[in-house]
C-alpha cells in the first residue's frame, strides 16, 4: 500500500506537487501566523505592563466631587484638583493609611490663589539724554497671553522723571523712635500732602530758584496696584544717578539707571504631606535650591525691621511661574515742548502722569519666566486667598464651557495700604466662579497689622519628578499645567501649532497647578479654624497600593479590595486609576475678552481601566486569529484533497471494478495524502523557521516541529471526506461526465447567461468553487472585522493608541495570509474546472469561437461564482464576528461589502492563471480522445 501511495504521487507529480506546495503554505503560514499572533499578543501585554501604573492606583476625592462628564464617561477630568477645596478630613486621611495593602497615601490640600508682585526691571541708562535738565520718560507695557491671541496695554504705565536739579526723599524716622517722615530742608510734609492731594510722601525737587515743589505720585488706587507710578532720579555731573538716601542722608548712587514694571502672578497655594510627596513623586529630588519642606512643619513668627511679629508660612515654590505670558516694555521719551517738560507749575505736575505722546527709544521683550526670578523673591502674601470653582459645561460633544460673571471690584478691592495687586489677564473671560475667601487673622498678629508673609524655602522643578508613562497617567496637576491643542486647522493655525496654556486668570478655562507647596501643619495660620474648610481641608488623597505589579487578576484584585474598604470606611469617592491612559476630548472655548479668537480644543481627559480593555481585547483577537488561521488552513487543504480525488475520480472507479474495497481505496487516499502531508510538513517547518528571524517572529524549533504533526493530523481529516465520498457510489457512475443533463433545452444569447448556465450544470463543481473563495473572503472579512472591533476596543486613548499601532503589523500579516489561501482555493478549483472540461472548450474552438470568446466565458463564471462565494463569504464572516462580540456596527457593515468586493475581483484575478492553460489546450487531440 505505502509503495502504491509512493508510486502514485510520482505519476502526478504536477498534481502531487500542487498538493504538497498546498499543504506547505498552509502549514507554514499557520506556525508563523499563530507565532505572530502570539508574540501580537506579548507585545502588547508587555506594553501594557510598562505603561500600567501612573503616579498612583486610586484617587479618593470628597463625596460628590465628580462632575456629570466623568460618570458618563469613567473619566477624570485634567484640573480635577482646580474647584475643590477642602472635603476629606484628617482623620479620614489617616483611615486610609491604615488601609491593609494601601503603601502611600498622599494627600493635597488646595487653598487658593495668592498673589505675588513680582517686578520686571527695564535698564534704561541708555535712552537718557543727559544733554537735557528734565525728561521724562515711560514705560509703556504690553502683556500677551494665549499664544500672542491676548493682549493687554496698560493705561497707566510707570513714569519715570530724571533731572539735574537736587532731589530731598523724605526721611524714615529711626528704629525704635516715635519720629516721623520729614525732609531735609525743612518742609512739612502736611503741605506736600495737601498740595498733591493725597497722603504719600513724594519727593521734592529744588528748583534753580530755591523752591521746592513735589513730584507727586498718582493717586493710591493706581500706586497700590504698581500702576502709574512716578519715578524720580538725580541725574549728577559724572553721569550717575542718585536713587535716594539711607537712614543717615547719605545719597545713594548707582552707575546704571533701571525702572521696574509691576507684574503681578496668581500663585495657586496647596498643602501637602512631605513624606508622602517624597515616597510618591519623588518631590525631595526635584529641589533645585534651598531645602526640601521638613515632615510637620509649621508657619513661625517673626520680627521684621520695625519691631512687629508676623507668621511666615514656609513654602516650597515652583522654579517657574507655569504660565503663559509675555511682557513688552516701549521707552517712550516726551518731546522738548511737551506739558510737564517746560513748566513746573501745578498743572505742568499734572501733566507729567497724562499720557503724553513720546518718542519711542527701544523695547524690551520679558517673559513670566524670566521675571519669576530667583527664590529669594519667591513670596507672597497669605491674608488674601481667592478660590475658583470648576467650568459648567454646556453640551457633551464638543464640551463647552460656559462664561461666568465676576465682581472684579470686590475680588480685588483694595483694603491695606499696599492693597491687593491684580493680575493683568484678571478681567479676562472667566469660566469659573470666584471668590474671596474672608481673611483670618491669626491671634499672634500685632494689633491692626494685616502682614501673613509667605516665603520660600527652597524650590522645585517639576521635571525633575519621578517619571511616569505618559501613556497610562492620569492628571497630575499637582506639578503639571494642563495643556489643550488645537483641534480643528483654524485652531492650530492661530496658535501657532502650539499648546495652549494658563495664563494669569485665575478664572481661565485652564488652571494653573500649585506653584507654592507648603506643609498640612501649617494651614493653621492660613485657615480660619471656624471654617469648614479647615475642619475638612483635604481636597483628594492619591493612594499607591502595595504589590501591584501589571495587570495580572492578584494586582487587579489588590486594587480593587483597597479601593472597596476605602469606599466603605469612609464614604468618599473612589475613582481606580490604574492603568488608566488619556484620551481626547474637543472643548470649544468662546472668544476671550482681549483678543483671542473662539477656539476648538484637545484637552487630555483620562479613562479609567483602559489596560484591561486593552489586554482583554488582545487575548480575544489572538485566540479569534489562531482559530481563523487553522480553519482557513483547514478548509484549503480540505479543498486541495478534494480536488485531487476528483481529478482521480476515473482511476479510482476502475480500481472499483477490478476488486478493490471501499476500505482499501479509502486507506489508498489517505496514505497518499500522509505522505504528501509528512513531507510538506517537514518542509513547513524548515521554511517556517527560516522566515521567521527576518520577520521579527520567535519561532523556536520546537514550534517549527510542531508544524509535522499538524500537518499530518490536518492533512488526514481534510481527506477523509472526500476519500469516504469517492467509494460510496458505484464505479460505474464515476465513469460518467460529472455534467448534469439539461431537461430543456433553452437558447442563450450571451455570453453572461452561457456562464450561469455551465454554472448550473456543474452544481457540485460550483458549490465548491463558491465555498472555497467563501472561505478566503469569510477569512479577510473575520481579520478585518477583528481588527476593526479591536481598534474600536483600545483606541482613541494614548496607550490603545500605541499598542494598536505595534501590533498592527502581524494583524495585517495574518489577514494577508489567510488571503493568500483563500485565492489558492479559487486559482485550484478554475484550474480543475478548465481540466474538467478541456473537450468541452476544445469543441467549442472548432465550431469557430476564437481564444478571446473562451476567455471571456471563463472569466464570465469566475465573476458569477466571485458573486456567489464573495457574498456568502463575506456574509458569514461578519456573522461569527457579530456573534463573538456581541454586536453589529456599521463599521463592520463596511467591511464585510469591501470583503465582497474584493472577493469578486480577486476570483476574476485568480481565473487568468487558469486561463492561460485554456488557451494552450490541443483541440485535435482532445477531440479525438473524446
Amino acid at each position: 500500500m505505502l509503495r502504491l501511495a509512493a508510486f502514485q504521487l510520482r505519476h502526478r507529480a504536477l498534481r502531487s506537487l500542487a498538493l504538497v506546495l498546498g499543504i506547505l503554505a498552509a502549514t507554514a503560514g499557520f506556525t508563523l501566523l499563530t507565532a505572530g499572533a502570539q508574540r501580537s499578543q506579548l507585545l502588547t501585554t508587555g506594553t501594557v505592563n510598562d505603561n500600567y501604573r501612573g503616579a498612583y492606583d486610586i484617587l479618593v476625592r470628597p463625596h460628590g466631587a465628580r462632575s456629570a462628564e466623568e460618570d458618563r464617561g469613567a473619566l477624570v477630568r485634567p484640573n480635577f484638583l482646580s474647584g475643590q477645596f477642602g472635603g476629606i478630613t484628617a482623620e479620614q486621611q489617616k483611615n486610609i493609611a491604615r488601609v491593609p495593602g494601601v503603601d502611600v497615601a498622599a494627600p493635597v490640600a488646595m487653598v487658593g490663589y495668592v498673589v505675588s508682585d513680582s517686578h520686571a526691571t527695564v535698564d534704561l541708562t541708555d535712552q537718557v539724554d543727559r544733554s537735557r535738565t528734565r525728561q521724562l520718560l515711560t514705560l509703556r507695557p504690553t502683556w500677551h497671553s494665549d499664544r500672542g491671541l491676548s493682549r493687554i496695554t496698560d493705561d497707566a504705565p510707570p513714569r519715570v522723571y530724571v533731572t539735574k536739579n537736587r532731589l530731598l526723599w523724605p526721611r524714615s524716622p529711626k528704629v525704635g523712635t516715635r519720629g516721623k517722615l520729614h525732609y531735609a530742608d525743612g518742609t512739612d510734609p502736611a503741605r506736600v500732602h495737601a498740595q498733591c492731594g493725597n497722603d504719600l510722601t513724594p519727593p521734592l525737587e529744588v528748583l534753580p530758584d530755591g523752591r521746592s515743589e513735589p513730584l507727586c505720585q498718582p493717586s493710591f488706587s493706581s500706586l497700590s496696584e504698581g500702576r502709574g507710578r512716578l519715578l524720580a532720579f538725580q541725574l549728577t555731573d559724572d553721569g550717575s544717578f542718585i536713587i535716594g538716601e539711607d537712614d543717615r542722608g547719605t545719597p545713594i548712587k548707582k552707575n546704571r539707571l533701571t525702572g521696574s514694571v509691576s507684574w503681578p502672578m496668581p500663585m495657586l497655594l496647596a498643602a501637602v504631606d512631605p513624606g508622602q510627596e517624597a515616597r510618591l513623586v519623588g518631590l525631595d529630588k526635584a529641589v533645585t535650591a534651598g531645602r526640601y519642606l521638613r515632615q510637620d512643619e509649621r508657619s513661625t513668627l517673626q520680627d521684621d525691621e520695625l519691631g512687629f511679629r508676623h507668621p511666615y508660612l514656609p513654602l516650597l515654590a515652583s522654579a517657574t511661574p507655569q504660565i503663559d505670558e509675555q511682557l513688552t516694555v516701549g521707552i517712550e521719551r516726551a518731546r522738548p515742548g511737551d506739558p510737564g517738560i517746560t513748566g513746573l507749575g501745578d498743572d505742568a505736575l499734572k501733566a507729567r502722569m497724562e499720557d503724553l505722546p513720546g518718542t519711542v527709544l527701544a523695547r524690551r521683550t520679558f517673559t513670566a519666566d524670566q521675571v519669576y526670578g530667583d527664590m529669594e523673591q519667591h513670596h507672597a502674601n497669605v491674608t488674601r486667598i481667592i478660590q475658583s470653582g470648576r467650568p459648567d459645561y454646556r453640551g457633551s460633544s464638543p464640551l463647552a464651557p460656559a462664561p461666568v460673571p465676576v465682581d472684579q471690584d470686590g475680588l480685588w478691592h483694595n483694603e491695606h495700604f499696599l492693597g491687593l495687586p491684580v493680575p493683568r489677564f484678571a478681567q479676562d473671560t472667566a469660566y469659573r466662579s470666584l471668590h474671596r475667601v474672608p481673611e483670618y487673622r491669626s491671634p499672634e498678629f500685632f494689633a491692626g497689622d494685616w502682614s501673613g508673609e509667605a516665603i520660600a524655602v527652597g524650590t522645585f522643578d517639576a521635571q525633575r519628578l519621578t517619571e511616569f508613562s505618559t501613556l497610562a497617567r492620569v492628571p497630575l496637576e499637582t506639578y503639571q499645567p494642563v495643556e489643550a491643542t488645537g483641534a480643528d486647522a483654524a485652531s492650530r493655525r492661530l496658535l501657532g501649532n502650539r499648546a495652549l496654556l494658563p495664563n494669569g486668570n485665575p478664572g481661565g478655562y485652564l488652571a494653573t497647578p500649585p506653584q507654592l507647596l507648603t506643609t498640612l501643619a501649617a494651614l493653621d495660620r492660613v485657615l480660619d479654624p471656624a471654617s469648614e474648610q479647615a475642619k475638612a481641608p483635604i481636597s483628594a488623597i492619591r493612594v499607591r497600593v502595595a504589590g501591584v505589579t501589571g495587570t495580572d487578576a492578584a494586582s487587579r484584585e489588590r486594587v480593587r479590595a483597597v479601593a472597596e474598604e476605602i469606599t466603605r470606611t469612609t464614604g468618599l469617592d473612589v475613582d481606580l486609576t490604574v492603568g488608566s491612559s488619556p484620551a481626547p476630548k474637543t472643548v470649544r472655548l468662546g472668544p476671550g475678552s482681549f483678543g483671542r479668537s473662539a477656539l476648538d480644543l484637545t484637552e487630555g481627559w483620562s479613562v479609567k481601566g483602559v489596560a484591561v480593555a486593552v489586554v482583554e481585547a488582545a487575548d480575544r483577537k489572538s485566540v479569534l486569529l489562531s482559530a481563523l488561521v487553522l480553519v482557513v488552513c483547514a478548509l484549503f487543504l480540505l479543498n486541495a484533497v478534494g480536488a485531487g480525488v476528483r481529478d482521480r475520480r476515473k482511476e479510482l472507479a476502475v480500481l472499483g471494478c477490478l476488486g478493490w474495497s471501499r476500505p482499501r481505496i479509502t486507506a489508498l487516499i489517505l496514505t497518499e495524502t500522509a505522505l504528501a502531508g509528512t513531507a510538506a510538513g517537514v518542509l513547513g517547518a524548515v521554511l517556517s523557521y527560516a522566515l521567521a528571524p527576518p520577520l521579527g517572529i520567535a519561532v523556536t524549533p520546537a514550534r517549527a516541529a510542531l508544524a509535522i504533526p499538524v500537518a499530518l493530523a490536518v492533512c488526514l481529516l481534510a481527506a477523509l471526506p472526500p476519500a469516504l465520498r469517492a467509494t460510496t457510489r458505484h464505479p460505474a457512475e464515476a465513469l460518467r461526465p460529472p455534467v448534469r443533463a439539461s431537461r430543456r433545452p433553452h437558447r442563450r444569447r450571451t455570453l453572461a447567461s452561457l456562464a450561469s448556465a455551465n454554472l448550473a450544470r456543474v452544481p457540485g463543481r460550483t458549490a465548491l468553487g463558491a465555498l472555497s473563495l467563501a472561505v478566503g473572503v469569510c477569512a479577510v472579512t473575520a481579520v478585518a472585522a477583528i481588527l476593526t472591533s479591536f481598534d474600536d476596543h483600545v483606541v482613541g486613548t494614548a496607550l490603545g493608541d500605541a499598542v494598536a499601532l505595534r501590533v498592527r503589523g502581524v494583524d495585517i500579516a495574518a489577514a494577508l495570509g489567510t488571503t493568500l489561501l483563500g485565492a489558492l482555493s479559487v486559482a485550484d478549483i478554475v484550474f480543475l474546472g478548465i481540466r474538467e472540461r478541456a473537450s468541452e472548450f476544445a469543441l467549442l474552438r472548432a465550431t469557430g469561437w476564437s481564444g478571446a470568446h473562451l476567455v471571456r466565458l471563463v472569466l464570465h463564471e469566475a465573476v458569477l461564482l466571485g458573486l456567489l462565494g464573495a457574498g456568502a463569504g463575506a456574509a458569514a464572516g461578519a456573522a461569527a464576528v457579530a456573534w463573538l462580540t456581541g454586536s453589529v456596527t456599521a463599521a463592520l457593515a463596511g467591511t464585510a461589502a469591501t470583503a465582497a468586493a474584493g472577493g469578486v475581483l480577486l476570483t476574476a484575478v485568480a481565473a487568468l492563471g487558469p486561463v492561460t492553460a485554456l488557451l494552450r489546450l490541443p483541440t485535435a487531440p482532445l477531440l479525438a480522445e473524446d
